[in-house]
């Protein structure tokens, strides 16, 4: 952008009003001017033209109107003749009012941090109907544009993408579209960007119907022996066992490592599967009869009769696919879905396991993976207080947090909540560093708080927002102060 351009930036913009007192260098009030009260609206991006000498992109936030006349709490003139008459008084008094929140300051390569105190009674102007995207201003090369401003559908949005890898978090309650922001604008940006796109899809319905050309069932997967010996564990309660070793654990860790590669070739029917595997740990039980533990061996195999019964052949079935974890890695532009909705929690999260268990052993070796792994119902891996297997997944999510951004590895996790018990876990959480936050539950007012209270936004409007509404905020996003976003929501708006 030239000079001469910037210069000239006001051509064609509307005049809506000036900036009122005091004012700073990152925010100040704008006075809308009579007239246009139903024109300008909260989430629009306006242009500030400096009295002191630069130009301004801005966001309006906090809309307010003030009519002396008729303030409450305290006896007033203008209220007892409204009372009385049923007429209001003189609009002399009146007044409407936005906070702008500062994008940053229009100069010759783009948009930086403003540094001068914006002058009082600056003039404010619209760049609707101008035909000109303000957003424009922020992007640079690397930057790709998707969706559009919420309250101007005609300006698309730029994202930052040499910020993909630090990961996204995307909130909203049931019904917000969180599952449409990804299908609509995150998986096709990732895709154009040059990430391959995997999806989690925990309940086969939020994307494997959209994607039938691109979905896997989840059973056609081989999983990693250490997760079968995991699974087993949980679904057998560690044999009634306290700790997590025990003679059984150790002695099941041995069979499944000897054994189960040939039976996953060699004996299809889970039925059989479990069989073989409790006679061998059966076998090996007697050969400890001898040795100075050999008086723990009844009740030992007393545990392995009563809690082996917990497994049934549909539990070990699901665990028996062969198709190898790594053909699921989708290549650079691709799309792969997993559909989970065939298998339990337990199974899904030991599919998750094997498959981080494949990035963590590409990102040790140097690889670029170039992969957006998009996990659907992310409490489900990595709750505010996670057990059992969640612990692993825990663990695992926060590993790839951490190693996988300099290895092109981004994740996406998609939340009902944001924090607590409704929530996911606050270590993986603070790894995310672009969020888009649509319409919350009451319990997460604070947590948003957080994110969006310095900006100006006001957090009870989060309650209500329409579906398909989103605050986007962090690295992705060239605005220092976050935009109310929108995209074409489909069908059901999940």
């Amino acid at each position: 952008m030239t000079n001469s351009k910037e210069n000239h930036l006001t051509k064609g913009l509307r005049l809506i009003g000036i900036t009122g007192s005091p004012t700073s260098t990152s925010s100040a009030p704008l006075i809308v001017l009579e007239g246009l009260e139903g024109e300008v609206r909260e989430e629009e991006v306006v242009l500030i033209e400096n009295a002191v000498g630069n130009k301004i992109l801005a966001v309006c936030r906090r809309g307010t109107g003030i009519n002396d006349n008729l303030k409450v709490g305290s006896y007033s003139p203008g209220v007892a003749y409204a009372r009385s008459t049923g007429s209001t008084p003189s609009r002399s008094k009146e007044s409407y009012y936005y906070t702008l929140s500062f994008i940053g300051a229009i100069d010759g390569s783009g948009v930086k941090r403003n540094d001068l105190i914006v002058a009082p009674g600056s003039r404010v102007y619209s760049f609707n109907g101008s035909g000109t995207n303000p957003l424009t201003f922020m992007a640079h090369e690397s930057c790709a544009f998707k969706g559009c401003l919420a309250e101007r559908r005609e300006w698309a949005i730029p994202f930052d993408l040499r910020y993909a890898s630090y990961h996204i978090g995307v909130f909203g309650t049931t019904g917000s579209g969180k599952s449409c922001l990804a299908r609509s604008l995150l998986i096709p940006l990732l895709r154009e960007s040059g990430f391959g796109v995997l999806v989690l899809d925990w309940s086969g319905m939020d994307y494997a119907p959209y994607f039938k050309e691109n979905t896997i069932k989840i059973s056609e997967f081989k999983v990693d022996v250490d997760v079968v010996f995991a699974y087993i564990m949980e679904k057998t309660r560690k044999f009634g066992y306290r700790g997590e070793v025990s003679t059984l654990s150790e002695l099941l860790e041995e069979v499944l490592a000897e054994s189960w590669e040939g039976l996953l070739m060699n004996v299809r029917e889970p039925k059989n599967v479990l069989q073989t595997l409790k006679s061998a740990l059966s076998a090996k039980l007697a050969k400890q009869e001898g040795s100075k533990d050999g008086k723990w061996i009844g009740l030992a195999q007393k545990r392995l009769e009563t809690y082996w019964r917990k497994l049934k052949p549909e539990d070990i079935s699901h665990l028996m696919g062969t198709k190898p974890i790594e053909s699921s890695l989708p290549k650079r532009g691709e799309l792969v879905v997993i559909d989970m909705s065939s298998v339990g929690s337990y199974e899904k999260l030991a599919f998750f396991l094997s498959l981080s268990e494949v990035l963590m052993t590409k990102i040790s070796r140097g690889e670029e993976l170039s992969i957006a792994l998009v996990i659907d119902e992310a409490p489900q891996y990595c709750p505010s207080e996670p057990k059992g297997l969640q612990t692993n997944a825990t663990d695992r999510i926060k590993d790839l947090c951490a190693l996988g951004r300099k290895h092109k590895l981004c994740l996406v996790l998609i939340s009902q909540g944001m924090a607590g018990e409704i929530g996911i876990n606050a270590a993986v959480r603070r790894n995310l560093n672009t969020q888009f936050i649509g319409q919350i539950h009451p319990l997460d007012m604070e947590e948003a708080s957080k994110w969006l209270s310095p900006y100006g936004i006001n957090i009870e409007s989060l309650l209500y927002l329409e579906r398909g509404n989103f605050y986007f905020i962090g690295k992705m996003n060239p605005s220092p102060t976050p935009l109310l976003i929108s995209f074409e929501v489909d069908g059901d708006g999940r």
